[in-house]
């Protein structure tokens, strides 16, 4: 499912990070929820995603980012395995058309400085700490801006990478 995908891609992400020791202004989370923070009391569960991690909606979200729109955006949170207590480890912000990708890519690179990772239509910020991205598809005309906290992903992938060849091992 594309809404699950900003896991997906902020995990390849990943390994290009230690490239990069820092980059300007790396958020420590978004609108007011700082990376490891748990939900706010009035935002809404989506899906849950797998046993450790749930995606919500703030229903009260400005739908923007300067003038870029957005027709969606996801808060992803994680809570593992040792702890119930989710803590927020990304938000995906989708959007339509070109010209939203474009704006996006003015806003993120004076906020953030010059990218660590380009490719078409394809902009990348990591560091230690925090991994932003911003995607475009031509073909689908949509895209999403993704920011995240780079350990909590790590922490994830760790974890899930761990239950995955504790399961293989019973087909052995």
């Amino acid at each position: 499912m594309k809404k699950t995908a900003v896991v997906a891609v902020l995990v390849v992400v990943l390994a290009f990070s230690g490239m990069a020791f820092a980059f300007e202004n790396e958020p420590e989370g978004f609108r007011g929820l700082k990376w490891g923070d748990p939900p706010n009391e009035g935002m809404e569960l989506v899906r849950k995603g797998n046993e450790w991690m749930t995606f919500y909606r703030n229903p009260g979200d400005t739908m923007k980012l300067g003038d870029a729109r957005f027709y969606m955006i996801l808060y992803q949170f994680y809570a593992p395995s040792d702890t119930t207590i989710e803590g927020l480890m990304g938000v995906g912000l989708y959007f339509k058309e070109k010209e939203n990708f474009d704006i996006l890519e003015t806003i993120c690179k004076v906020k953030f400085g010059e990218p660590t990772q380009e490719g078409f239509q394809e902009l990348g910020w990591a560091s230690l700490d925090t991994t932003a991205l911003l995607i475009y598809d031509g073909m689908d005309e949509s895209g999403y801006l993704a920011l995240g906290s780079t350990p909590l992903f790590q922490q994830y992938t760790e974890e899930s990478e761990k239950k995955q060849a504790e399961e293989a091992e019973k087909d052995w």
